[in-house]
Formats: structure tokens, C-alpha cells, sequence
């Protein structure tokens, strides 16, 4: 009987050291992907896959305790039964019904780069910051501390920057200016 439990823990010793090093080549191909919607792709699988066999681990190391402490055999210990016996259960791999769900379609916009505008007024806050009047009526703020002129009549074009930022320039100059948006 003892040789049969000694022979039991090689096997769930070395099962548990080959699950151990597929493992970590599955991860090591996943991490070697460049695109990284292929590389979150094969780790959300990847995940799937290991809650999935834990799972099976669960289920079959209740049912291994259970048939052992009936048959008043020596208690082997759940994680080391399911181990050992989770080598034989094949594991299913999780199955999206349909293969577009969860993904974006991208929609082609027409996004606007550049609005232009004329300048109606242009105004200074008692900090210095441009105060912009357009010709249409809308009040655009200097956010930025630095130097930035702006002339009465002037064309100039106020575009989106990062973060939900704007940003002020005219054609015949190579700088911009952040500004924000108060009427």
C-alpha cells in the first residue's frame, strides 16, 4: 500500500512540474506577440484555459476526498489527488459563440482637423492670459502661460489636441498655443 501512495506522489509531483512548464511556455509565446491585441488575446485565453482547469481541479479533488475517506484508505490531500488525476481529464478550451463579439467596429468619421475662424476681439485677463472674441461669437481662453500673438481680423484655426485639449494657431506660424473654450 505505501509503495502505491509513493508511487502516487512521483506522479503528482512530476504532473504538477510538467503543467508548471507548459504554463510557462503558453505565457512566453503569449509575451513574444507583437501586436498587443494578440498578445491580450492569447492571455485572456491563456486565463480561460487555467480557470478552467481549476475548476476541474475542484470538482475532481471533491470527488477523490470523498471516494477516499470511504474506502478508510490513508487521506490523501485534495490539491495532490486533483493533481494527479486532472493529468487524465482533458481540458476544454472556453468557446465565444460569436467571434466578433466585445470588438469595436471602427467607423470611419469625418473628424474634423481644423476649424478656422476670423478674430473679432482680443482681450488680456488681469494675468495675462488672451481672451479670443471670434467672428462668430464664440470666447476662447489662453490656458497656457507663455507669449502667444494674436491680431484683431486675423485667421487663425483652433484644432483638438490630447486629452480633450485645443489648440490656437494661424497658417503663417509654426507654434500653437493651448486655449479652452468659456462661451
Amino acid at each position: 500500500m505505501r509503495l502505491t501512495w509513493i508511487a502516487a506522489a512521483i506522479i503528482v509531483a512530476s504532473s504538477t512540474a510538467q503543467a508548471n512548464t507548459e504554463l510557462e511556455q503558453q505565457l512566453s509565446i503569449c509575451a513574444i506577440k507583437a501586436d498587443k491585441l494578440d498578445r491580450l488575446v492569447c492571455y485572456d485565453d491563456l486565463a480561460a484555459t487555467v480557470q478552467l482547469t481549476n475548476q476541474n481541479d475542484a470538482t475532481v479533488a471533491t470527488a477523490v476526498t470523498k471516494s477516499v475517506t470511504t474506502t478508510n484508505a490513508p487521506i490523501v490531500k485534495p490539491s495532490q489527488a486533483a493533481a494527479s488525476i486532472a493529468v487524465s481529464v482533458p481540458v476544454a478550451t472556453a468557446q465565444v459563440p460569436d467571434e466578433s463579439f466585445g470588438l469595436q467596429k471602427k467607423v470611419a468619421e469625418d473628424e474634423i482637423e481644423k476649424l478656422y475662424f476670423n478674430v473679432a476681439d482680443v482681450d488680456k485677463d488681469p494675468y495675462g492670459a488672451l481672451i479670443i472674441t471670434l467672428a462668430n461669437g464664440q470666447v476662447w481662453k489662453q490656458s497656457q502661460s507663455d507669449r502667444y500673438k494674436v491680431n484683431k481680423g486675423q485667421k487663425i484655426y483652433i484644432k483638438k489636441g490630447a486629452l480633450s485639449s485645443f489648440l490656437l494657431g494661424s497658417d503663417d506660424r509654426n507654434s500653437t498655443t493651448r486655449v479652452k473654450r468659456i462661451k
